[in-house]
């Protein structure tokens, strides 16, 4: 069902996303690319796209949700290891024939049908023996996925840089898909174009998945409601008033379906959605305690119009009441931008997309 609020795992319920659809399954299927990135707004299906994609290819895969850290200021290795734990547990219920395969890996134990990682210390078990086991292991091939992996950039005590490298030179049967909403970071966190990175000079697939245009939503909301067997014709004040990200529109649609009121669902989606962007706001500013309210200012200030460096420079300074330096400036709007909160249109810096504008002009 088009409007159900679950990440989708059938092309049948994924809304036209064919292309990209089609080239993850080749990246990571027919080619076995190391590493493939799908990128794009939050809410915007790239999860839907990664489960369709798995299910489709047909490989074991271990699926780790980083989304659970974006309120953390700092991720530890045990944070990480846990997770990766509870995933291989659920693919050896699935393949027990994989224990065997982990059995003699430091820091691994094996209680049973149940495996454990160690986490501290000098026996803490290493990624890169583990992905050794999955690659001696999987004969097609297995499939990790990073989903909201700029997370990572928040790691304490570990860097999977290098063993992301390591597998992508040497492990010609594991794959990742690495998945971000916050694509400046996500790239400042794998640092391909740092000559020092080890990533430096690895090709990668990439999927970029886009909101929909104004005659996609038209489509998206016609076929959803068909579904429910309603009829809608509608379809530009939606798009007007929540743009085209898939997430909001299929809120907006189970709404309309509860209420058979236009302006009631809308408002209704509005409330949800803005509530849902200043927390995820609140989580962005969690490490950044003394820039807290420049931050929420420049926001307020873009979201008001799209206005140009020197018009938010001068507005921050105006709210303040004292200078801004043009560099400290230019890191806050990077910040900005690298997380997916403005984007810049020409010579001019909006809001990614309208609802974060409506979020910080309410």
């Amino acid at each position: 069902m088009l409007f159900d609020l679950r990440p989708k795992d059938s092309r049948s319920d994924l809304f036209d996303r064919d292309v990209e659809l089609s080239k993850v399954i080749e990246y990571v299927g027919r080619l076995g690319v190391p590493i493939t990135l799908v990128l794009g707004f939050r809410r915007v299906g790239k999860s839907s796209l990664i489960l369709v994609a798995l299910r489709e290819l047909g490989l074991p895969s271990i699926y780790i949700d980083l989304r659970k850290f974006e309120e953390r200021q700092y991720l530890s290795y045990r944070d990480f290891i846990l997770e990766l734990q509870r995933e291989v547990n659920g693919l050896t219920r699935r393949f027990p024939g994989l224990i065997d395969f982990l059995r003699n890996i430091g820091g691994v134990s094996i209680m049973g049908n149940q495996v454990l990682f160690s986490w501290k210390g000098s026996n803490r078990v290493s990624l890169a023996s583990l992905l050794d086991a999955l690659n001696d292991w999987a004969s097609n091939g297995v499939v990790i996925i990073l989903d909201e992996a700029q997370e990572l950039v928040k790691a304490r005590g570990f860097n999977i840089l290098p063993v992301l490298a390591y597998a992508y030179d040497n492990l010609r049967r594991v794959r990742f898909i690495i998945s971000g909403s916050k694509i400046g970071l996500l790239y400042r966190f794998l640092k391909v174009k740092d000559p020092e990175s080890p990533l430096f000079g690895r090709a990668m697939g990439i999927v970029e998945l886009k909101p929909f245009t104004k005659e996609q939503v038209a489509e998206f909301l016609r076929r959803g409601f068909e579904e429910l067997g309603i009829e809608f014709s509608d379809f530009d004040k939606v798009y007007e008033r929540l743009g085209g990200i898939p997430g909001w529109l299929t809120y907006f649609g189970l709404k309309y379906y509860e209420y058979r009121d236009l302006e009631r669902a809308i408002i209704d989606t509005v409330s949800y959605a803005t509530a849902l962007i200043r927390q995820e706001f609140n989580n962005f500013l969690t490490d950044k305690t003394i820039a807290r309210d420049r931050y929420l200012a420049i926001m307020r200030i873009v979201a008001r119009e799209c206005a140009g460096w020197t018009e938010i420079k001068n507005g921050l300074e105006v709210m303040l009441g004292m200078e801004i330096s043009d560099s400290r400036m230019s890191e806050y709007l990077r910040q900005l931008l690298d997380s997916a909160w403005i984007i810049k249109a020409g010579n001019k810096y909006c809001p990614a997309e309208p609802l974060i504008g409506v979020a910080f002009r309410t």
